[in-house]
């Protein structure tokens, strides 16, 4: 019977000491990393010199994270805390410019403002995605399938020109193993 009650109050202390939203935090971890996909788009010179239109899009897999991998089953939540993107490799005619540009993210998209290409490279601009609700929207996206298309296009008032657009996704996915 002294056992008894020394077992009952030692449960009963552990329970009052870990409360089940500490527990739970106890069966979590996190991990963060940075995905880097890389558009490569070439738009050949146009006989008129009118503009041309581009499309291109490549996939990024943040499955490749081992970690990920390894917990797929038991990914809790993804967060997007940040996506960048970046004009490198630039060769073509001088002041060609993108407009009517946009990045695609499997169904969500956002508008570019028009840009530069060689001025860009040159300068090594970081473009940051700080629309929140776009940002969830992927997040939301990746927690179903880790693996999301990214599709730029656009318009090239001049070619030819040949480019690549380097997008970076900083994803923290939370995984709960209980």
């Amino acid at each position: 019977m002294k056992t008894t009650a020394q077992l009952t109050a030692i449960l009963l202390l552990m329970v009052t000491t870990f409360s089940c939203d500490d527990l739970d935090e106890l069966t979590e971890f996190n991990v963060t990393d940075d995905f880097t996909t890389t558009i490569s788009v070439s738009a050949s010179e146009d006989s008129e010199g009118q503009p041309q239109s581009i499309t291109q899009s490549a996939t990024l897999d943040i499955s490749s994270n081992q970690d990920i991998q390894d917990n797929i089953d038991l990914i809790q939540d993804i967060t997007l805390n940040s996506l960048t993107y970046e004009i490198t490799n630039y060769t073509g005619i001088e002041d060609a410019t993108l407009t009517e540009g946009s990045l695609t993210f499997g169904t969500e998209s956002i508008t570019l403002a028009n840009i530069n290409l060689e001025q860009s490279d040159i300068d090594n601009t970081i473009y940051t995605v700080s629309d929140v609700s776009l940002l969830n929207a992927i997040a939301t996206d990746l927690e179903n399938n880790t693996v999301v298309s990214v599709l730029v296009s656009g318009t090239v008032n001049a070619t030819p020109v040949v480019f690549d657009v380097i997008v970076t996704f900083d994803v923290t996915a939370t995984i709960d193993v209980l």
